[in-house]
């Protein structure tokens, strides 16, 4: 299995019909208080903005919070990927529900392997509080951790200025050493798309990292048609994460800023994190087995994940993760028990039905996949992913017709995945429909210029359309992408191919 963690939480290209300020800075020499949850739900949405964007054809979604004011500018503090595309003209949604045009960005990833920061500004004579920053070096592990943003709702029509916010709790789980993107601040909460570039804030409401990231895990699918090469589903995992905050306060003067422009806290916060080497609770044993599990000791987590149902035996999300944990342990008929508990235990538990379907349909049983895909979507239309897998379930049962509608389904919803494309094209070669899967295969290229499969199956594409020179530059693209990422047996089938095709 390959985890990936390089899914931004952002939802951007949807069809549909910076100055740089002064202020002041503050270091609190008083100690700060925890704050009750509804109070830092509260302070989120004061200081929390939506930031949206338009272009002729389409609208993209993300979120920034309020860092800096001088007189009637703001500075709002963003992931770079929310306002990088130029052919979007950006505004900002405020609290109030009150629109403004961006009046200057200033993008601060330099490089594809910068952290993926930005700040905008606008002009308002209207009173917007501001942030207090606080030192992420206290986001230990264990620590408890909030997420503000504002994901759409494709389903709902709920997209660009008619979004909801959402406040989600969780637990930091990890800090690596590095990340390309900066993202080394990783917690267990769960979001969605929309919510990039929003706050994560500490349990004294002052913001530790700037939320971006998320990652799933992703498996093949197995290769019915022995012609052409399947695509891959995910696994919702419910890890995400931040770049930490003093990266950006290091970056101050990239950003134009000195450090009286922001309001900074670094007192030690009063609440210390969870006590994870010594656990005696089920909470802790759960935490626990989520930082065990993000650092890949899956064994540790499920043993802490069996502590921790032992003391509390309904706690659902620990029999999802030790179910998350046996999946990638390969241990298929525990994880569906643990999966079916959670379920049992809580039936609206929509992660719960859609990891089950990935293991049925990983078993063979794609009638039970198909029917667990259809309760997520019952439960969140929006949940592009499980149309996907449904699709890939009823193409392999021969249904290309129903597959195809919930491919075309999943790209209404996220018209941004490579794999989505590269199943449909699947399906519609299944159907000898060749000129339309080759513009989705192409589709996939463009979007994922290092996709080795879209490369293979666009040439065996090309073989059947009788353009053989055409087939054989795709397939020798095709070995060449296998062998850079290790997949030498694809590679070796790739270059089978051109032989029998230069023969």
């Amino acid at each position: 299995m390959n985890r990936d963690y390089s899914r931004f939480d952002s939802l951007t290209s949807i069809l549909a019909g910076t100055v740089v300020v002064a202020g002041i800075v503050v270091f609190a020499a008083a100690p700060v208080f925890a704050m009750s949850s509804p109070e830092i739900a509260k302070l989120a949405e004061s200081v929390t903005v939506q930031i949206n964007g338009k272009s002729p054809n389409m609208v993209s979604s993300g979120t920034g919070f309020i860092i800096a004011k001088q007189g009637t500018t703001y500075t709002v503090l963003t992931a770079n990927h929310v306002v990088t595309d130029t052919k979007f003209t950006y505004t900002i949604r405020s609290s109030t529900g009150k629109d403004y045009q961006v009046t200057r960005s200033v993008l601060l990833q330099k490089g594809q392997n910068a952290p993926d920061l930005a700040v905008v500004t606008f002009n308002s004579a209207e009173s917007y509080p501001v942030v207090t920053l606080g030192d992420s070096e206290q986001a230990a592990v264990g620590t408890g951790i909030f997420v503000f943003g504002y994901p759409a709702n494709v389903a709902q029509q709920k997209y660009g200025t008619q979004r909801n916010f959402e406040f989600v709790p969780g637990y930091v789980t990890s800090r690596l050493p590095n990340h390309p993107r900066g993202y080394t601040l990783r917690y267990n909460a769960v979001t969605k798309g929309g919510m990039s570039g929003g706050p994560v804030f500490d349990a004294e409401g002052r913001v530790v990292g700037i939320h971006g990231e998320g990652d799933l895990d992703f498996d093949d699918v197995t290769d019915t048609d022995r012609t052409v090469i399947t695509g891959k589903v995910a696994t919702k995992t419910g890890f995400n994460a931040a770049i930490p905050i003093n990266t950006f306060i290091a970056k101050l003067s990239d950003a134009g800023l000195n450090r009286s422009a922001i309001l900074v806290n670094t007192s030690t916060a009063p609440n210390a994190p969870l006590k994870l080497n010594n656990p005696n609770d089920a909470k802790t044993y759960y935490v626990r087995g989520l930082t065990r599990f993000d650092k890949g000791d899956l064994s540790g987590a499920v043993a802490d994940f069996n502590q921790a149902i032992q003391t509390q035996s309904d706690y659902s999300e620990a029999y999802f993760y030790r179910a998350l944990a046996y999946f990638d342990l390969r241990q298929m008929p525990k994880s569906i028990a643990d999966y079916s508990k959670a379920i049992a235990l809580n039936a609206s538990y929509v992660d719960a039905y859609y990891n089950r379907g990935l293991v049925l349909s990983a078993m063979g049983d794609k009638p039970g996949a198909i029917a667990d895909y259809t309760q997520v979507i019952r439960l969140d239309r929006n949940f592009a992913a499980a149309y996907n897998n449904r699709g890939l379930a009823l193409s392999d049962l021969g249904d290309q017709k129903g597959a195809i509608d919930d491919f075309n389904q999943a790209l209404q919803i996220n018209p941004g995945r490579a794999n989505t494309y590269f199943n449909r094209g699947l399906a519609l070669f299944r159907i000898n429909n060749d000129r339309s899967a080759l513009a989705d295969y192409t589709q996939a290229i463009q979007l994922n210029p290092s996709y080795a499969k879209a490369f293979a199956n666009r040439g065996i594409t090309l073989v059947r359309m009788g353009d053989r020179q055409g087939a054989i530059a795709d397939l020798q693209q095709a070995a060449r992408l296998f062998r850079a990422q290790g997949m030498n047996a694809d590679a070796q089938k790739a270059l089978d191919l051109i032989g029998q095709l230069q023969k």
